[in-house]
């Protein structure tokens, strides 16, 4: 039989690397977008791309053409330096916006420590950086997640696999943190349910 039509009309899409993909989630159901799925009743677009996904301009311009509710982005893993997340974050961010003016978009930095303190606190900065000027711009559409403490208070260390890639504990607080973002989005549209 068809199934109901979703709550919301637009999914949400969520761009990134081999977690956003889902990879050792226990099952497809169990990837952090199911879970928000399931939780508001929305559907989405996985643009998840295990060791892929680095900010591509093409990418971008794709994205910038979807017709969806809201943008999540957290290829952090992915941009093999620092430097190129530097160099792709905002033009993403830039590209998106331009043809989304209104478009909720959530940024989120990488869901662990793994590459060392020092890095992970720089690459974070450089996510903020383009949020901050977002803000000193005038968006009020845009929102941040520090991913360095999604797993706090909840999980800990016994969020991954391999000190990297969440497992379905790690993906229950990856959900949570970008559910509770999302549902704030909705309240502040008058969308939620």
């Amino acid at each position: 039989e068809k199934c109901d039509p979703y709550t919301y009309d637009k999914p949400v899409v969520y761009y990134g690397s081999s977690i956003t993909q889902g990879g050792c989630a226990s099952r497809p159901g169990n990837s952090y977008q199911g879970m928000i799925t399931r939780r508001f009743d929305c559907d989405h677009i996985n643009l998840g791309f295990s060791g892929s996904a680095k900010g591509e301009t093409v990418m971008a311009e794709y994205i910038a053409g979807l017709d969806m509710s809201i943008f999540v982005y957290d290829y952090d893993h992915n941009a093999p330096t620092v430097e190129h997340l530097a160099a792709t974050h905002k033009p993403m961010f830039d590209i998106i916006r331009k043809a989304n003016p209104d478009l909720p978009i959530i940024m989120v930095s990488r869901p662990n420590d793994c590459g060392g303190t020092e890095e992970v606190n720089r690459r974070f900065e450089i996510i903020k950086e383009t949020y901050d000027a977002a803000v000193a711009a005038g968006d009020k559409n845009v929102y941040i997640i520090d991913g360095r403490h999604i797993m706090d208070g909840i999980a800990d260390s016994d969020a991954t696999v391999d000190g990297a890639h969440p497992n379905d504990l790690g993906f229950y607080c990856m959900a949570l943190r970008i559910g509770d973002v999302i549902e704030k989005i909705l309240k502040n549209t008058g969308k939620e349910k």
